[in-house]
């Protein structure tokens, strides 16, 4: 099967080439640069990656939640995804522990008191990186997706300003 991506290597006649001209006219790529970076291959080969096992159409975006957790295996890297598989299909959920306190009626003091509990909360981008500091992560938040490599995050412009996102998946490549 022949996909955008080769067949700009062929005509332009090498992977460099074809990277720069295809990432120059891309639009909705955050998938391919978050694979680019996060398996540290080529804009081309990310992008025909995405073309192939992710049902990537040209300038459109890729829906993680339903491919990627399918694949096991890309460019010779194990991919994992993170979480507690839920009980609604292939969906996972990416938690952390807080502590926080709750007002619970008591009916042996006849009284609302306050007590502290641990409960499971999403993780945000800043504390997943903070969580994950070393190794290579495909971080995905609602709409966009970004690579996390050894505490730095890579991806689209600005993406390392907006850290208070809520993390909806991560996969651990590698």
């Amino acid at each position: 099967m022949s996909t955008t991506a080769k067949q700009l290597i062929k005509e332009l006649g090498s992977k460099q080439m074809a990277s720069e001209k295809l990432s120059a006219t891309e639009n909705n790529d955050c998938v391919v640069r978050a694979v680019q970076h996060a398996f540290g291959v080529d804009y081309v080969d990310a992008h025909h990656f995405c073309e192939l096992k992710l049902m990537r159409e040209n300038n459109d975006g890729v829906y993680t939640s339903i491919y990627l957790p399918k694949i096991k295996q890309a460019f010779g890297l194990k991919i994992k995804p993170l979480g507690k598989k839920s009980d609604y299909g292939n969906y996972r959920y990416l938690t952390r522990p807080q502590k926080s306190k709750v007002k619970r009626w008591s009916n042996a003091k006849q009284k609302w008191v306050t007590k502290r509990e641990i409960k499971q909360v999403h993780y945000k981008v800043k504390e997943f990186v903070k969580a994950h500091s070393e190794g290579r992560y495909i971080v995905c938040v609602k709409g966009h997706a970004m690579a996390l490599v050894d505490g730095k995050i890579i991806g689209n412009w600005r993406d390392d300003k907006r850290l208070t996102r809520k993390v909806t998946s991560a996969y651990k490549v590698g």
